[in-house]
């Protein structure tokens, strides 16, 4: 078993590193459990015998975890919705979905600061979900972390203290009263 491990910063660089032994994979597993507070401390330090690097966590608008075991298991519980990224085919294609009565299919598309853009899918049903997700998606720049799937196996944490906005496809009938109404030009 490895894991490859992608961390983008709101540079819009991305560092890449790899986990191969059993120690290694069974600390990132471990430090997964506490998953939810990696972006309220001041260091992300990753190191091997070879270097060092120390990342400023305000300046990490995400981290990637791929790897061909189910990871999700290891995420602290407590986010209610499921996210999964698109790949890039699915992210440029038309999106379609919608909030029918009895299912719902949006498209969510995260900005961070330095331009990162992170396009996911949230489906669900009934209808009540629908209300629940909206209701989370509200106070989304409020949680220390969001995890979300990877198409190619494997988990990414988003920062929303990086994130700049988010937008939501199709828009939503039912907005807050304080919303404004109005078009994309």
């Amino acid at each position: 078993m490895s894991i490859n491990v992608s961390v983008i910063t709101t540079a819009n660089t991305t560092r890449h590193f790899v986990l191969n032994s059993v120690g290694s994979i069974s600390h990132l597993l471990l430090n997964l459990k506490r998953s939810s507070r990696i972006f309220t401390g001041n260091l992300l330090v990753i190191g091997s015998g070879a270097q060092t690097e120390i990342f400023s966590t305000a300046s990490i608008a995400s981290v990637e975890m791929e790897s061909a075991n189910d990871l999700e298991i290891y995420l602290p519980r407590g986010q209610s919705l499921t996210l999964t990224a698109l790949t890039t085919v699915e992210a440029i294609e038309p999106f379609e979905g919608g909030l029918e009565s009895e299912f719902f299919k949006v498209q969510i598309d995260f900005f961070f600061r330095g331009g990162h853009v992170i396009h996911t899918c949230v489906e669900g049903e009934p209808k009540t979900a629908l209300a629940e997700c909206l209701e989370n998606l509200t106070g989304v720049f409020e949680h220390p972390c969001l995890a979300y799937r990877l198409p190619q196996g494997g988990i990414g944490l988003m920062n929303p203290q990086a994130m700049t906005r988010l937008v939501i496809i199709p828009g939503i009938p039912d907005l807050p009263k304080e919303a404004w109404i109005a078009d994309d030009l």
